[in-house]
């Protein structure tokens, strides 16, 4: 028995998920697909820049700095392991594209955009030595997945008092803060699965089944973040030297109802003049189907240091968790084979770097650096062995720097993540991938500010 997998023409497919446990789009995520995100471990309670869109953390909105528009690809190398068998391919596909609406450095925002959550593209193929039928040749091939767009708004508070500056003096600064978001999303897309049974003696007829479910879902999230600076230090001329701010951050989203356009085809075919011709259909049912998608919270806190140069060192940490296991009974129809629903959580730290401005410098780039290890929403169950968990961890990197011939804050973000899928029986299942991210994010000239009215003498 073998096992390949199958690429698109071109070489190149445009899909970024060929997992087998996709499960019609929503068995595994493929995390946040923001380059300043991905790179640092997938951080989405917390805001790690107020230069960067979180499509994640509905509050981060209005703690930007200025409107702003995000856009990001990624592409990577997959490869699918089972046993002794191995399949390999390169993909990709868009990241998070959104974009932020405010005056600047109001603390109020609309935050709308489109992010992919999650594809059911893969393709694999074996082939089989029957003893009565002869040589047979499956073919399992994924397309399409789930999307999301959301509309949201968010509102922030600052709160001011008194620190030292010298032996004799003092400063008012912003010492703490608060940010709310609620954002309304929606959930679509149409994963589809195509199987093939190819009896390759001409005697026998083939087999091939379509199934297609298309989602919808429309729900809600809440987030809130908050800032309070533990220590800052000014001198006698009260000039900033440097600072400690705590970060915490949260999300949550209620239950939403899933409704899905289910469809299953199943004909016979035969191959004319080259291609495979539907010549009988054995089977066909269709129906709408509907379930719950659990809820969701997050919650992280970072500590982060502010030195008198610019320069900054933080330390972030994150949690998510999501009860996909009470979805083993209104959505089963979504998780066919060896494997059910299951719980899912990950946890995530990062670290963050920017050096201090150079003389005649202002502009200078970030270092990210992040792990993340999950368990994912499917269990799989083998016969004869215990129900084993899919898990994932990853180890991201990445930089944002300032864009050339721009004056704005306008900026380049370039990041990768290496991780792996598995279980802990290496037999059993095992996925290895590499992304590489590149996004930008712009922002308007200081003379050029969007949504603010031109002034004339």
């Amino acid at each position: 028995m073998t096992l390949l997998l199958i690429h698109a023409a071109s070489g190149f497919s445009q899909e970024t998920d060929f997992s087998p446990f996709a499960r019609f789009g929503l068995g595994t995520a493929q995390g946040n697909l923001t380059p300043a995100i991905a790179s640092i471990g997938g951080i989405t309670s917390v805001s790690t820049s107020n230069s960067v869109v979180n499509a994640d953390q509905p509050a981060a909105a209005a703690s930007m700095l200025n409107p702003t528009f995000q856009g990001s690809v990624h592409v990577q190398r997959m490869e699918l392991e089972e046993g002794s068998r191995t399949a390999n391919a390169i993909t990709g596909g868009p990241g998070n594209f959104g974009l932020v609406i405010k005056q600047p450095r109001s603390l109020k925002a609309i935050q709308l955009g489109l992010t992919p959550l999650t594809s059911k593209a893969f393709g694999i193929r074996r082939s089989i030595a029957d003893s009565t039928l002869g040589d047979i040749e499956e073919s399992y091939l994924g397309s399409g997945g789930l999307a999301r767009t959301y509309l949201g708004l968010a509102h922030g508070w600052r709160g001011r008092n008194w620190r030292e500056a010298g032996s004799a003096d003092s400063v008012l600064i912003t010492s703490s803060g608060l940010d709310l978001g609620f954002q309304v999303d929606h959930w679509f897309g149409d994963a589809i699965q195509t199987s093939s049974l190819d009896i390759e003696d001409m005697t026998f007829r083939d087999v091939r089944t379509v199934v297609s479910s298309r989602h919808r879902a429309t729900g809600w999230v809440l987030g809130a973040e908050a800032f309070h600076i533990l220590k800052a230090r000014y001198d006698e001329f009260k000039q900033f030297r440097g600072s400690w701010t705590l970060r915490v951050g949260c999300t949550w989203s209620p239950k939403r109802d899933l409704s899905t356009d289910f469809s299953r085809l199943v004909e016979s075919t035969l191959i004319v003049n080259g291609l495979v011709t539907g010549i009988d259909t054995s089977a066909f049912e269709q129906a709408t189907l509907t379930g719950g998608i659990p809820q969701a919270w997050t919650l992280g806190s970072s500590i982060q240091w502010d030195g008198g140069r610019g320069n900054r060192l933080g330390f972030y940490f994150d949690l998510k968790q999501q009860s996909w296991g009470e979805s083993n009974q209104d959505l089963a129809h979504l998780m066919e084979g060896a494997a059910r629903w299951g719980d899912a959580s990950s946890m995530s730290i990062g670290l963050l770097w920017t050096p201090g401005r150079k003389p005649g410098k202002l502009s200078r780039p970030t270092y990210r650096a992040g792990y993340t290890q999950a368990t994912l929403p499917v269990i799989l169950d083998f016969e004869g062995q215990e129900a084993r968990p899919l898990e994932e961890w990853r180890v991201s990197m990445g930089i944002n720097t300032p864009l050339k011939g721009s004056r704005s804050g306008s900026q380049l973000h370039l990041g990768m993540d290496v991780g792996q899928r598995y279980t802990d029986l290496a037999s059993i299942h095992r996925e290895f991938s590499l992304r590489l991210h590149v996004g930008v994010t712009l922002t308007p000239f200081a003379k050029n500010l969007w949504l603010t009215p031109r002034l004339y003498d």
